[in-house]
């Protein structure tokens, strides 16, 4: 961590009712709404965002689906060309604000007309684009996509996992706002906060850490590690669900910077083929993962320890990752989407996805056996 640079243009408002400062920012604007059918449900039942419903000026795109196809996508934006918006909102979790950011690009004058397989493939491509100002309030917490230049695209008949990323993908403004995520469902909160829980870990094992990323991270796997298990037992209270809200946005601002690494590496063809949630396919080998990277503990993981259980033990540390994902039964979860380990193995030569895969502290990596330990257990 000799050297480091930090750069995150996105205007952060935090706090319950703080997404009521979306209407100064979009009065009297053309604006695009995207959302799913059930975001859209939920923003007519909000006493603060309401009026867009009945906005003559916006336009809605609520067709939004989980891990958001790249078919599908241009489909939608095939359905706007030609539009153009003041303003983009996006309303829902990381696939919505995905969504957002690949259509606010592709509608920008200057990817007029360009295929998005085309833009995602050549970065070049969106690299001085100007789209519109992205308003992003999440309503889940765990991807932080509010705060990264990241977006997730699949491609769900080749079964692969790609990326729109670039200083045009960022966001202009996140309205975070726990009230948002209050009706979650339970499974929903518990596989999203162990994005969050990951993509901070994930962070501070990095080649890309900085001393202000490992803050941020750190911070994030604090409160987390208090909030999850009681939001998991269904002990949701306002303190716990701001508590992730804050997780979810310190570990976004943390792999806005780092990226993330190795969990999130072999995560994606299990999600691809298997449909395992995002959260939980990155869980599943984050206690492998982890032992993996001790064995480069330059003072980070010491730091870490002492920072979460009030001792710069390593053991102590292995310990709390493992009895939080064995409380959550992530690897039982997983099991019951996966037949067996040799189908995992069988896509062992699709895990190392380049810009993440070699983020990672150590370098010396068995991917064949962090996936045998992840779905045994540990010795």
């Amino acid at each position: 961590m000799n050297g480091w640079e930090f750069d995150n243009p996105v205007k952060i408002a935090f706090g319950r009712g703080c997404r009521k400062g979306l209407a100064g920012r979009i009065e009297g604007q053309s604006v695009l709404v995207v959302t799913t059918r059930r975001g859209r449900s939920q923003l007519k039942e909000d006493a603060c965002l309401q009026a867009l419903e009945h906005d003559k000026n916006v336009v809605w795109a609520d067709d939004v689906r989980e891990n958001p196809d790249i078919e599908h996508l241009q489909s939608m934006i095939a359905g706007l060309t030609g539009r153009r918006f003041d303003s983009v909102v996006a309303f829902g979790g990381g696939s919505v604000i995905d969504a957002a950011k690949v259509l606010n690009v592709c509608l920008s004058r200057e990817c007029a007309g360009m295929k998005l397989l085309d833009l995602v493939k050549d970065p070049r491509r969106h690299a001085g684009a100007k789209p519109a100002p992205l308003y992003a309030l999440p309503t889940t917490s765990g991807t932080g996509s509010e705060v990264t230049p990241f977006a997730t695209v699949w491609n769900h008949e080749t079964r692969s996992k790609l990326s729109l990323s670039g200083p045009a993908a960022w966001p202009t403004e996140a309205f975070v706002d726990s009230c948002l995520t209050d009706s979650v469902p339970q499974e929903t909160t518990i596989s999203t906060g162990l994005d969050a829980i990951n993509q901070a870990a994930e962070s501070i094992w990095n080649k890309k850490a900085s001393a202000i990323t490992s803050l941020y991270a750190t911070r994030a796997l604090i409160l987390a590690f208090e909030a999850l298990p009681k939001l998991s037992e269904g002990k949701a209270c306002d303190i716990a669900r701001d508590q992730m809200a804050e997780a979810s946005l310190l570990a976004g601002l943390a792999i806005s910077q780092t990226r993330t690494a190795l969990c999130h590496s072999i995560s994606y063809p299990i999600t691809a083929h298997f449909k395992v949630p995002h959260g939980l396919a990155c869980a599943f080998t984050m206690n492998a993962v982890l032992r993996v990277n001790l064995r480069a503990e330059d003072g980070r993981f010491a730091q870490l320890a002492k920072a979460l259980t009030g001792s710069s033990e390593l053991g102590g540390l292995t310990a709390m990752f493992e009895n939080l994902t064995n409380a959550l039964q992530v690897r039982e979860k997983v099991r019951r989407y996966v037949p067996g380990i040799q189908d995992l193995l069988q896509l062992e030569g699709k895990m190392a996805t380049p810009g993440r895969f070699e983020n990672n502290l150590a370098d010396e990596v068995s991917v064949t056996d962090i996936i045998k330990e992840s779905w045994n257990g540990t010795s």
